[in-house]
């Protein structure tokens, strides 16, 4: 009998690529120190197309079956592995390497609120309220639960579609 793939090795493949990928893409604007207004978009096509990846290789490697919950786990686990890769990366670099980097982001926000022509009170409540949000550590945490909730959403979609279960009759 044909030895097939589990979920798990499948969740840790895709999980890895994922993460490598997203690392790539959301650490090297950082480092060019510029910001780009469509990387959540980008994101959300990169978590899509390894969903897809993923499942279908699962799939494919199973004799064409996948159950909605194989394709979730798949998802799921890939997003949980890729958003810890991403977020101890942008942890280490914004702790470590550019502890300015907040900072400037800060700034570069207030200046297009000032560009939109909120005031100076509107914009000094509001950044105070980001200020709760812009340490490294709460950037770590927030960035994990950012990605497994996008797996949580866009692992669902991808799922819902690729299943194939066999007919029970």
């Amino acid at each position: 009998m044909e030895e097939q793939i589990t979920t798990g090795q499948v969740i840790k493949k895709w999980g890895i690529i994922y993460g490598a990928v997203a690392i790539i893409v959301n650490v090297t604007p950082m480092l060019m120190d510029i910001q780009i207004s469509w990387i959540q978009i980008v994101n959300i096509a990169i978590a899509f197309a390894m969903f897809i990846l993923a499942c279908k290789e699962f799939r494919t490697e199973n004799g064409g079956l996948m159950s909605f919950g194989e394709g979730f786990k798949i998802s799921l686990g890939a997003a949980a592995i890729a958003g810890v890769m991403r977020s101890v990366v942008v942890y280490v670099y914004v702790k470590f390497i550019d502890t300015e980097y907040l900072g400037r982001m800060k700034e570069i926000v207030n200046e297009t609120w000032r560009a939109q022509g909120m005031s100076e009170e509107q914009i000094g409540q509001a950044s105070g309220f980001m200020d709760g949000f812009s340490s490294p550590e709460v950037t770590l945490i927030l960035g994990v639960v950012v990605v497994v909730l996008g797996g949580l959403i866009w692992g669902a979609i991808v799922s819902a579609i690729m299943k194939n279960e066999e007919d029970e009759f």
